[in-house]
C-alpha cells in the first residue's frame, strides 16, 4: 500500500504515513477484498500520487547535505581570516533546511532544487578550503626555504 499524499510505500498495518503524517486510507468494505499484486508493488495512480512522481520521486531519496553544511560552517568559524566560507556554510545550512521544509509541505521538486543548491554551495566551500590550505602550505614552505637559504649559502 502507498501513501496517497507523498507516494511512499507504507507498512501493511500503518494508520499514518511515516514520511508525511497523512492518514493512510483503509480499503472500504464495498471494495474487493483481494487486491492484485501489481497494485501492491506500484504506487497509486491517483492525482496526488502522480503529482508526487512528477515533483521528483520519493522524498526519501533527497539528501539535504545538512551534515556537510554544518561541518563547513564549523571549519570556517575556526578560520577567521577567510569569512567567505562562513557565508557559504550558512547559506548551505539555510538551503538544506529548506529541503526538509519542502519535503514536509510535499513540494519535492523544490526540495530537489534546494538540495542541489546546498550541495553546490558545499562543494564550492570545500574547493575554497582546499585552495586556502594550498596557499598556506606554499607560504609556509617558502618562508622555511628563505630561513634555510643562508645556511646553504655559507
Amino acid at each position: 500500500m502507498f501513501c496517497m499524499n507523498c507516494g511512499q510505500q507504507l507498512p501493511p498495518d500503518a494508520a499514518f504515513c511515516p514520511n508525511c503524517g497523512q492518514q493512510a486510507e483503509t480499503p472500504s468494505s464495498d471494495a474487493p477484498a483481494a487486491t492484485s499484486s501489481a497494485h501492491e508493488t506500484n504506487p497509486p495512480s491517483s492525482a496526488s500520487g502522480e503529482a508526487a512522481a512528477m515533483n521528483g520521486g520519493a522524498p526519501g531519496e533527497i539528501d539535504s547535505c545538512m551534515n556537510y553544511a554544518i561541518a563547513i560552517t564549523i571549519l570556517a568559524a575556526f578560520n577567521c581570516g577567510f569569512p567567505f566560507n562562513l557565508v557559504l556554510g550558512i547559506a548551505a545550512i539555510v538551503y538544506a533546511d529548506r529541503v526538509n521544509q519542502n519535503i514536509r509541505s510535499g513540494d519535492l521538486k523544490a526540495a530537489r532544487e534546494c538540495a542541489k543548491t546546498a550541495r553546490t554551495l558545499c562543494m564550492i566551500a570545500i574547493a575554497v578550503i582546499a585552495v586556502q590550505i594550498l596557499i598556506i602550505f606554499f607560504i609556509f614552505s617558502f618562508s622555511m626555504l628563505m630561513m634555510m637559504l643562508p645556511l646553504f649559502l655559507h
